[in-house]
């Protein structure tokens, strides 16, 4: 996996989208076909990012099943704090 501008356009994509939805249903845990249903990405594509930002520490990963492989999501305080720092850009 090539690491570069598009690539990192999609991370904080998906770290904004997230927080978005946990932030609007006022839940830590979030279940990754929902998060798909707002990024509309290839199964393996959003595996491979996932298993990425998990990597990195900016996600959790807490439940394993389901079309995407992972069941659920979380935002780890690092991933929250990208999420703030990214909006307050904007």
């Amino acid at each position: 996996m090539l690491i570069g501008s598009s690539f990192n356009k999609k991370l904080e994509h998906i770290i904004l989208t997230t927080y978005k939805l946990t932030v609007q249903r006022s839940c830590n845990r979030l279940p990754v076909e929902d998060l798909n249903k707002e990024l509309s990405f290839d199964k393996t594509e959003l595996k491979n990012y996932l298993e990425y930002l998990s990597d990195k520490d900016f996600i959790n990963l807490p439940t394993i099943g389901g079309p995407f492989l992972y069941g659920h999501l979380e935002l780890t305080v690092k991933g929250e704090r990208k999420a703030q720092d990214l909006l307050s850009k904007r």
